[in-house]
């Protein structure tokens, strides 16, 4: 890891966590994860979660399919979801030990008072404009961006499937794929994980997984470097190795 010049502050981030917003569907799971990873967070772990759209962001699908949205207006629309979703996720009736931030800054305070930071992304997404207005860019992306931002060490898109699968085979466990490239796993479009997410993480070298998030065991085992079950994504020179 290159040193940060003097005077510059590094996040010293271990993983950003991007909750994908199927996981929302069933609020006692939702609960179980958010709390196993808020454990860590109290244990010392320095965590952050990158909460999808969720139910917020369907509404907003279900309204572009009966009156198209300009895709600005869809993209604003699903960052402030993203947020909606995150303040949910914060709430004491989800898990205690959490906290919702809008900036960096606040992220960073909740991690010194060893509280889980659970990132509202909207103000950064109007900031910055990382990503494109589009359909096919999802939260993954945005989970991925923030991972490099904030010089996050592993990202990982926490799902409701165990992985990534070979093309037309989701859910079937013999196709499971144990490891793969990022580069290779963005040529796949969209899988578990968005196409736009994959080139990314494979531009940047980001050390990724896709994991279950309804098993929230797996997901402490992969921040705890121990093994799981689910799929790692690795920069291309590093696949295999």
């Amino acid at each position: 890891m290159r040193p940060y010049p003097s005077g510059f502050v590094r996040p010293g981030l271990g993983c950003v966590v991007k909750i994908g917003g199927s996981l929302t569907r069933d609020l006692d799971e939702a609960s179980r994860l958010v709390t196993a990873l808020a454990a860590l967070a109290g244990s010392g772990h320095r965590l952050l979660v990158v909460p999808g759209g969720g139910r917020p962001d369907k509404a907003i699908e279900a309204i572009d399919r009966e009156r198209p949205l300009a895709p600005d207006t869809a993209h604003r629309a699903c960052a402030l979801a993203q947020d909606q979703t995150g303040l949910i996720l914060a709430d004491p009736a989800i898990a205690s030990g959490t906290q919702a931030c809008a900036t960096v800054g606040r992220c960073l305070a909740a991690l010194g008072e060893r509280r889980l930071p659970i990132l509202l992304p909207s103000r950064l997404i109007f900031t910055a404009e990382p990503v494109e207005p589009s359909w096919d860019v999802t939260s993954d992306a945005v989970g991925a961006w923030a991972a490099w931002l904030l010089g996050a060490e592993r990202y990982a898109v926490l799902t409701d499937v165990d992985g990534v699968y070979t093309a037309g085979h989701i859910g079937d466990p013999e196709h499971l794929l144990s490891e793969i490239a990022a580069r290779e796993l963005a040529t796949m479009g969209h899988t578990s994980v968005d196409a736009c997410a994959a080139a990314f993480i494979a531009a940047r070298g980001i050390e990724a997984a896709v994991l279950n998030g309804r098993h929230p065991e797996r997901v402490v085992d992969w921040i705890e470097r121990r093994p799981c079950r689910g799929t790692l994504i690795r920069p291309a020179r590093q696949a295999g190795s």
